[in-house]
């Protein structure tokens, strides 16, 4: 897995709020923006929650969120059969998850690119069942497990320097 580079993982991507400034004073001058390693994008992962997977359909670009946990080195979430998620299971999508303090003006993304799939053999649906203990927040029967094997991982994160 690679680092990404470009106008998502530019300084401005993880810092610029809407009808904000940018912190003022000796707090502003005392964070740095750091690039995260792949391994340090995963151990941010790894006790899973909310992220957003990004992906193509008709309609344009779609964001949608999901409760999601990591099992090995791919990420996990289950979906309705009916939903436009399982729909595009199969396909190159983007996953974006991250934490902010704003009050402390902290904080961490990583975007991972790469191919979501069905997990559809009934040992491995159990497996990820016993293993991640996922469980969506929205109602209704999301048995349809997904997931997506990154390609490329690339993080940024604001902290004190």
């Amino acid at each position: 897995m690679t680092t990404g580079s470009g106008p998502a993982n530019s300084r401005d991507a993880l810092t610029a709020l809407p009808n904000r400034e940018p912190p003022a004073g000796p707090a502003a001058n005392k964070r740095a923006l750091r690039t995260l390693s792949p391994a340090e994008c995963f151990d941010l992962l790894e006790p899973g929650g909310i992220g957003r997977i990004g992906f193509t359909c008709a309609d344009g670009i779609m964001m949608l969120p999901v409760n999601f946990a990591v099992a090995g080195k791919t990420i996990i979430f289950r979906t309705a059969p009916d939903t436009l998620l399982a729909l595009f299971a199969d396909a190159q999508v983007s996953f974006e998850a991250d934490r902010i303090d704003e009050a402390r003006h902290e904080g961490w993304s990583v975007l991972v690119h790469g191919h979501a799939h069905k997990v559809t053999d009934e040992r491995e649906v159990k497996h990820l069942e016993d293993g991640t203990h996922l469980e969506p927040w929205a109602g209704g029967a999301r048995d349809v497990y997904v997931r997506i094997a990154p390609i490329r991982i690339s993080g940024r994160r604001v902290q004190p320097s």
